[in-house]
């Protein structure tokens, strides 16, 4: 590769890192500062529809109270009950209602119903404003000790019959106030539907008292349409700063909506697509369409709605009830007598647009930045590789017959120094050349003389080998006779102590045995300690055997019962990763058998798409909590490390009593 080349490429290689590591700087910062700002919001929205809630059904309760407390009530219920007695003696309970319908449409006293029409005429004009004024459906009186309706503004259908035998929502509403204790308080009942067209309706009773005991019961039937119109807004989700696919919705403990969903009002027909993709039951959907509303049929089981309902609250990116990713914002509602939860949520697509767009902005920005980059580049290889390619040149030429061509070296640069430098050696050079020339004529007349005394010199090399024969023969007749003896007579000791040695062969062989099974101890040490320190078998066979191989070694030595499981069955990692993850399993191993005081470990060690996950699980007593982050737990802290360099994570949980788990994740594409 030319020096040239090499420099565009280094060239783009810096400018392509600079541009990833700011964009993604500035899309991580961006996204988290979105990310807060949208909580922040919609935190702030559900506590705003929170307090409205909850003071309208305390403004019920205190309405209905007051209202079971007055005078005029028990005065109501008194003559009510007179004049339904005086119709009882002579008339069965369907003529009864047939004459109170006759009754609640007539301008005129009749005769048969005169008590109970002048008790209309007295009070009815009293509860009808009460009603109207504070927006309630039906105003109801019943008979505590009977459980008969005597009243309805509405003149429901209803009257005179006993809610003792009625299973209705009405009917749940009166029991709890009847059979609840003597204090000064109201029952309210959750919505439920009526029936196929009629709206949900819910019920608030409270006991009526005449010196200390309960005469009556007093009951307001609610619409659910002003809830629903209290959290849609008036279908003006955007004024309050919910974007186009914010809302706020309310969930009961059945998990069905409180209130109407916002895109089954501003777009139904994607609505419903959506509910039928995600399985939703035809019925269902049936049922919504036909009400026109997604009021006690809308299911939202998330796990938003799962949390509040235990009594927490939260921000965090759930799937809403239509499996859209969403930013939710969710708490309990205190309402007394009902268990709801209020949520406000936004599509996190819609959240993170300005974000996504920015990203997208970065990613063009960065080619645009990579071409500028790539230009400068060339331009600037060029201009320092033009002196290169005429020093090159010139290095090629240097000393071919004879010649020594000269470099520019118009510029001040190191390459306009190295260009001097080379004029300057090949002048020395050309110089160098004649000199040689001259000793070369010098030497050709010192070889004749050399020529003639090399033939004197292998005269005497003749003399000198026959001299040195005779020298050889004597050193070896000197080695025959006395050394050759010297070694026999070693030969010979060492028989000598051969035979000595049987004198005593129980300890010598004692001795050798003893020698020997040191020896074996020692080579099992070796092998064992370099088994400890890197295991063949991840070199050999990999990451899965390797942790198979550890865990029954684990489970011999420490007597630990280990279940181990792996998905899938060949897990196949670079060295690298594969030693962090075993080194990782060893270090967890070694603190299970050192604190946890535990009997069994199960250990999962899984690869997916994302990377690979290792969680190991004990029985012991678990780690306390604020041991997790000890600066002195080296060996959590070893494997945060590991995991670290890897751009891993580690989550490390412990229950008092029921033991400890760790799980390190290492993302990669190792599929």
């Amino acid at each position: 590769m030319k020096v040239k080349t090499k420099l565009q490429l280094v060239l783009l290689f810096v400018a392509a890192v600079c541009i990833l590591l700011t964009g993604w700087q500035a899309f991580r910062y961006s996204r988290t500062t979105i990310e807060s700002i949208t909580y922040a919001r919609l935190t702030s929205i559900r506590e705003m529809k929170k307090k409205q809630i909850e003071s309208y059904f305390r403004q019920m309760h205190n309405q209905s109270m007051t209202l079971a407390s007055e005078r005029t009530t028990q005065e109501a219920i008194d003559a009510f009950s007179a004049g339904l007695e005086s119709l009882r003696t002579s008339h069965t309970p369907e003529e009864i209602r047939a004459l109170l319908r006759f009754v609640a449409t007539s301008a005129r006293l009749d005769p048969v119903t005169d008590s109970y029409q002048k008790a209309l005429l007295s009070y009815h004009s009293t509860f009808s404003t009460y009603a109207k004024r504070f927006g309630y459906r039906d105003i109801f009186l019943a008979d505590a000790e009977t459980g008969d309706i005597l009243y309805s503004t509405s003149g429901n259908a209803e009257v005179a019959s006993s809610l003792l035998r009625n299973t209705s929502t009405l009917a749940h509403a009166f029991k709890q106030a009847r059979e609840g204790g003597m204090n000064d308080s109201s029952y309210l009942v959750d919505f439920a539907a009526q029936d196929a067209m009629s709206p949900p309706v819910a019920y608030i009773a409270a006991p009526v008292l005449r010196a200390n005991k309960k005469i009556g019961v007093l009951l307001f039937e609610l619409s659910i349409r002003d809830i629903n119109a209290l959290m849609t807004s008036g279908a003006k989700w955007q004024d309050e700063g919910l974007g186009v696919t914010g809302e706020t919705y309310i969930v009961g403990e059945d998990f069905l909506l409180r209130n109407d969903s916002r895109f089954a009002i501003q777009d139904s027909a994607a609505y419903y697509q959506r509910l039928e993709r995600l399985g939703t039951d035809a019925s269902t959907i049936a049922r919504i369409r036909s009400k026109r509303t997604t009021i006690l049929l809308q299911s939202a089981r998330t796990k938003a709605t799962l949390d509040a309902l235990q009594g927490n609250t939260n921000t965090c990116l759930v799937k809403d009830y239509q499996g859209i990713s969403a930013l939710s914002s969710y708490t309990p509602l205190d309402i007394p007598g009902i268990h709801w939860v209020i949520l406000a949520e936004m599509d996190a697509r819609e959240a993170f647009a300005s974000v996504d767009a920015l990203r997208d902005r970065i990613f063009v920005v960065g080619i645009l930045l990579l071409l500028l980059a790539f230009v400068i580049g060339l331009v600037f290889s060029r201009m320092i590789s033009r002196p290169l390619v005429a020093l090159t040149a010139a290095t090629e030429l240097f000393g071919k017959d004879g010649v020594y061509q000269r470099v520019p070296d118009s510029s001040s640069d190191e390459i306009g120094l190295l260009a001097r430098t080379i004029n300057r050696m090949n002048e020395g050079m050309s110089e160098n050349t004649e000199l040689l020339r001259k000793e070369i004529d010098e030497r050709k007349s010192a070889e004749d003389e050399l020529r003639n005394s090399r033939e004197e010199l292998r005269s005497l090399s003749t003399h000198l080998q026959s001299v040195r024969e005779e020298e050889r023969q004597g050193v070896a007749r000197e080695i025959h006779d006395e050394l050759g003896q010297a070694l026999s007579s070693l030969k010979l000791d060492i028989a000598l102590m051969k035979e000595e040695l049987h004198h005593a062969p129980e300890e010598a062989e004692r001795r050798i045995a003893s020698m020997s099974e040191l020896c074996d101890t020692t080579i099992r040490s070796v092998r064992r300690i370099i088994t400890q320190l890197r295991p063949r078998l991840l070199n050999d066979l990999g990451l899965t055997a390797a942790v198979e191989w550890q865990a029954e070694e684990f489970q011999e030595r420490t007597g630990i019962e280990c279940t181990l499981s792996i998905l899938p069955e060949e897990i196949t990692l670079d060295d690298e990763r594969s030693t962090a993850i075993f080194r990782i399993f060893q270090e967890t191993l070694t603190n299970v058998s050192r604190h946890a005081n535990a009997t069994s470990v199960n250990v999962e060690l899984r690869l997916d798409e994302s990377g690979v996950t290792l969680e190991v699980c004990d029985n012991g007593r678990g780690i306390p909590a604020q041991q997790i982050h000890n600066p002195k737990s080296f060996g959590l802290l070893g494997i945060r490390e590991r995991a670290h360099y890897w751009g891993g994570s580690v989550a490390i949980e412990g229950e008092q009593g029921r033991g400890t788990t760790v799980s390190v994740y290492i993302p990669g594409d190792f599929l």
